[in-house]
């Protein structure tokens, strides 16, 4: 049933979803938020009937839409033995970014324990299995409201005819590893910039930067390697059925080092035909390169 679009927003409470699905509402998508599960299944009756009259459907399902979280499986199983198309995003943050926008707005949080804390632990446990049938983890911890549906939009709808979208990003070991990644690589061996006066303040986009970390026989070799396993790994994930795979290049400060690695991943693997790359460094979007 490709003539409708369904997208399903899920993930962490207080992570983004109400500005996700805010977003979509301003694509032009017939907006349905905290929908319990058992009216998500007359929905699914409808689309398959064909009484349904909107082809661009985004759904908000959360904690508070179930009982047990296998209500939430079984109508995710329902939407694929059915045949319709559809993408499950999947919102999270870090533990102590959520409890500060808890505390911030004083909001009671759907899962009742004895700290708000131990509310957001236990509700990370219990949407673990949804997590990994998401199309797209996404986390926000580092997203203003407004940024989320631009990132959304990017990942998306960006050249929709590849197989996979592949998420290339750069980031700083000291200011913590991302949540959403996939596979991590490590390139902190490598020389280090930083500690070259002419080259601290520059970043890897600088030709004069680049060109210094790949000027050593480890660092052409282990790009080499690392090339060769993404692309063994790359089209079994697509055999696997997944539709979006994160990658992060990690060096001390996501400055030096790890910008030049993603710069040059995404210039060997963009214009395939099954893979859409996107890109992004986030100490540069955190403002940790002023």
């Amino acid at each position: 049933m490709k003539n409708i679009q369904l997208i399903i927003i899920s993930g962490l409470s207080g992570a983004g979803k109400t500005s996700a699905i805010n977003s979509f509402e301003d694509m032009g998508y017939f907006t349905i938020d905290n929908i319990p599960c058992t009216m998500g299944n007359v929905l699914l009756k409808a689309i398959k009937n064909g009484d349904m009259d909107k082809k661009k459907l985004c759904m908000g399902i959360d904690a508070r839409s179930f009982e047990k979280v296998e209500e939430f499986s079984s109508l995710l199983d329902e939407l694929e033995a059915s045949g319709i198309d559809y993408r499950l995003i999947f919102l999270e943050s870090k533990v102590e970014v959520i409890l500060n926008r808890y505390n911030l707005t004083r909001r009671k949080h759907p899962i009742e324990a004895k700290t708000i804390l131990d509310s957001i632990i236990e509700e990370r446990s219990i949407m673990g299995d949804i997590r990994k049938r998401a199309s797209v983890i996404l986390d926000t911890s580092s997203l203003k409201p407004k940024d989320i549906g631009l990132k959304l939009k990017k990942l998306l709808f960006d050249r929709q005819d590849e197989e996979i979208t592949v998420h290339f990003q750069s980031f700083g070991f000291k200011y913590g590893t991302p949540i959403d990644l996939d596979l991590m690589f490590d390139v902190r061996f490598l020389k280090n910039p930083y500690y070259l006066e002419e080259l601290r303040d520059k970043t890897g986009n600088d030709k004069e930067v680049s060109e210094y970390v790949m000027g050593f026989q480890e660092s052409q070799e282990f790009f080499k390697k690392l090339v060769d396993m993404l692309e063994f790994l790359i089209p079994k994930f697509i055999t696997e059925g997944k539709s979006h795979l994160s990658v992060g290049v990690g060096c001390s400060g996501g400055r030096h080092r790890s910008v030049t690695y993603i710069n040059l991943l995404k210039d060997y693997f963009s214009g395939r035909s099954d893979i859409r790359v996107v890109t992004s460094h986030r100490e540069e979007e955190r403002g940790h390169w002023l």
